[in-house]
């Protein structure tokens, strides 16, 4: 399989430096537009579908995906924003929500080859309903809207996931490394004050970046700093594997061009550049 860099913008965050990057990347780009509906939900600015459908009529790069405008505790406003873009000739993926009748997870597979799936964040019990509803869907393909567990997705093997906990050492100040062979580590910046293990250290400098750069306090914060370029990397790596492994497409949530910047250049660094 040839890699393929998996990312995931919504449609707030596609400002003219992010589209101009995304343009930039070429045809090892694989793109996916969310609506961030629910970004724009928690923020109070309500995202009009006229807009929504502009914005894709003329975007110069063509998402290779794209998610139907979904209204936050409305499934039937959703269903109507659906069945609007349906008829205005665009081809979105129709959004099912936990609590909402399966009759209308089997409608949306009329009209669409792939579903994805909500309400499977932070939320009580989101394991169980994610057996229950691939029960359901069987061999049918779905996006699983920010779940990203390894072990379900050997098991059922979705069409497609997203989740944005690349960046997490940026906000935290630890990250899970990965070590490949769907195993992790995780690391702290407390332990770069002394020597880490031998695996992480061989590890992190196979992803192509300096492990004694994350002794420096300022390098876990802030920009492109050594801990985010590691983060960029291994999720890079994480998403490679995860869809040569199980077929699984995992897409990396971004919100900045400097994050897609970090993605951009891990991926090129670890799958594209010329040995010597």
């Amino acid at each position: 399989m040839q890699p393929r860099l998996n990312v995931l913008v919504a449609y707030p965050y596609m400002n003219p430096q992010v589209i101009e990057s995304l343009r930039a990347v070429g045809p090892s780009l694989r793109f996916v537009l969310d609506s961030g509906a629910f970004t724009a939900w928690k923020a109070g600015k309500p995202i009009q579908l006229d807009d929504y459908c502009r914005f894709l009529e003329q975007l110069p790069i063509k998402p290779w995906r794209y998610f139907t405008l979904d209204v936050i505790g409305d499934p039937e406003g959703t269903q109507r924003n659906y069945e609007t873009m349906l008829k205005r000739g665009f081809k979105p993926v129709p959004i099912f929500t936990r609590g909402e009748d399966l009759a209308a997870l089997d409608e949306f597979y009329k009209t669409s080859d792939v579903v994805g799936i909500g309400g499977l964040v932070g939320t009580p019990g989101n394991r169980g309903f994610v057996k229950g509803i691939m029960r359901h869907v069987g061999d049918r393909m779905v996006h699983w809207l920010g779940f990203t567990d390894l072990d379900f997705i050997k098991v059922y093997r979705p069409f497609m996931c997203d989740s944005s906990t690349w960046e997490s050492a940026a906000r935290y100040g630890a990250l899970k490394l990965y070590m490949g062979r769907g195993q992790f580590k995780g690391i702290k910046k407390a332990q770069f004050q002394q020597r880490p293990q031998q695996e992480v250290l061989d590890r992190i400098r196979q992803l192509g970046v300096d492990p004694y750069r994350l002794a420096k306090h300022d390098e876990w914060h802030g920009g492109p700093s050594t801990s985010r370029t590691l983060c960029a990397r291994s999720g890079v790596a994480l998403s490679v594997d995860v869809e040569r492994q199980t077929g699984t497409k995992m897409f990396l949530a971004l919100t900045t061009a400097q994050a897609l910047g970090l993605l951009v250049q891990g991926f090129t660094d670890l799958y594209h550049r010329t040995k010597p």
